[in-house]
């Protein structure tokens, strides 16, 4: 049954309420990654462990988990508790509190790369600082980024993002930057490589070291994939960028306390000069990190670069923070171990329904970290430019039937997995899925 807009009447609710919105918020959502949820942008009543209740009653399995702040899961107790005794003491001071020293020595104590550590609120803001600290230590003005890997939606990073065609095989490097969205900025200051291709990043290097501040990567091309760096490939960055005198920056903040208690740098072995922090840092709290080393970091310590924010590190983020941190570092390495092995059980058991629909189907699964590609599973991806040959119209319907079967998964196929998922919520997640491909096939 539909209603007069032609939505199912099941969405009747979150259907209304995205129309009054629009009446006073520009496109009805509050940022614009929400609005390609099929067939209408979810208005979520609240959210408790691995599942959502929207405001129509519908209860949901949730993939997103807020974009992947939520590795706990929604509401977890400890969680609550931390923030909620702290609220009663303050939101926000104007001046210091005990919390951000707690915070920052466990990111200390926790990261390969942390010696010291400075704080923003959101990834985009955390990104901006670490760059700027890049360009006023070394004195250049440049930025290498990688095509496909997504860095924030501030300028100048919001350039040759997922979602950007690939540029052309034979276009020659450093790529130009394509913007993501009308209004942006000067983009000359950024230089563009293709992802896990060292000899490209060498050639880059030998060229514009000397205007080079830093090489930024996600060390798991998470955004545009979910592509994990070819053997061999973060070690020659490494090389690269120490002998071009150039910083080398992990963006974590989807890897960091995710793939491994440290994050990537951990699960690689390779240490960068400087990594940014989100998300997962405070289980759903909005706070960022910067976290590098001494030398690094010497320009903020010192107070050369003034690092600013009216809201860096709020007490109620911190203690979120600490309380999160606590909980991976005790729990681990079980928690890591378990959050593996429940993204590899959806890994297979979606190929394996996929296979039996008929539909063409690769995934990619690093950590708790999942992508699901509408490809031949036989192709191998991986750059951002083995991508172009996906179907992404048919992700999206797959997301909007899985959706009709109680389960929230991206339209663009990527999964994250929290500590409260279930093995019952596992196979109820297989047991859609195997209707929802199957419908696939029928519909395309």
């Amino acid at each position: 049954m539909e209603t007069g807009t032609g939505i199912d009447a099941r969405y009747a609710a979150s259907a209304e309420q995205i129309e009054r919105a629009k009446r006073s918020l520009a496109g009805g959502v509050a940022t614009a990654m929400r609005a390609t949820q099929r067939p209408v942008p979810l208005v979520i009543d609240h959210g408790e462990g691995s599942h959502l209740f929207d405001i129509d009653g519908n209860s949901y399995i949730d993939y997103v988990i807020g974009f992947g702040p939520m590795l706990l899961g929604h509401s977890p107790e400890a969680i609550i508790e931390a923030v909620s005794e702290q609220i009663r003491r303050g939101f926000t001071y104007g001046a210091q509190h005990r919390l951000e020293a707690e915070v920052a020595e466990r990111i200390v104590e926790i990261v390969p790369c942390a010696e010291l550590v400075c704080f923003s609120t959101t990834g985009s803001e955390a990104v901006q600082a670490a760059l700027r600290i890049a360009r006023a230590t070394t004195g250049r003005p440049k930025v290498v980024k990688f095509e496909g890997h997504y860095h924030g939606w501030l300028d100048p990073m919001l350039a040759s993002t997922p979602g950007i065609p690939p540029a052309a095989a034979e276009q020659p490097s450093p790529l130009e930057p394509v913007p993501a969205t009308p209004g942006q900025g000067d983009l000359s200051g950024v230089l563009v490589a293709r992802w896990n291709d060292p000899e490209e990043l060498s050639r880059i290097l030998e060229e514009h070291g000397d205007e080079v501040a830093a090489v930024i990567m996600e060390p798991i091309a998470s955004n545009g994939g979910l592509i994990p760096p070819a053997p061999g490939y973060l070690e020659a960055a490494r090389e690269l960028t120490r002998a071009a005198g150039t910083m080398l920056i992990f963006d974590e903040v989807v890897t960091g306390f995710r793939v491994a208690l440290g994050g990537a740098q951990e699960r690689y072995s390779v240490t960068p000069d400087l990594a940014i922090y989100g998300k997962a840092i405070a289980a759903g709290m909005p706070l960022s990190a910067v976290a590098g080393t001494r030398e690094a970091m010497e320009i903020v310590a010192d107070g050369r670069l003034a690092h600013l924010g009216t809201f860096n590190c709020t007490p109620p983020a911190a203690a979120a923070a600490v309380a999160a941190l606590d909980i991976y570092r005790e729990r681990s390495p079980g928690l890591y171990e378990d959050l593996e092995k429940v993204a590899a059980t959806l890994a297979v058991g979606l190929a394996e329904a996929a296979d039996e629909a008929g539909v063409p189907l690769k995934t990619h699964q690093v950590g708790p970290l999942l992508q699901m590609f509408i490809l031949d599973p036989q192709t191998e991806v991986t750059s951002y430019a083995d991508t172009a040959g996906a179907d992404p119209d048919r992700l999206a319907l797959f997301s909007e039937l899985m959706l009709a079967r109680g389960v929230i998964v991206l339209p663009r196929g990527w999964w994250f997995i929290s500590t409260a998922h279930s093995a019952a919520d596992v196979e109820a997640t297989l047991e859609a899925a195997r209707g929802a491909l199957t419908e696939l096939a029928e519909k395309t």
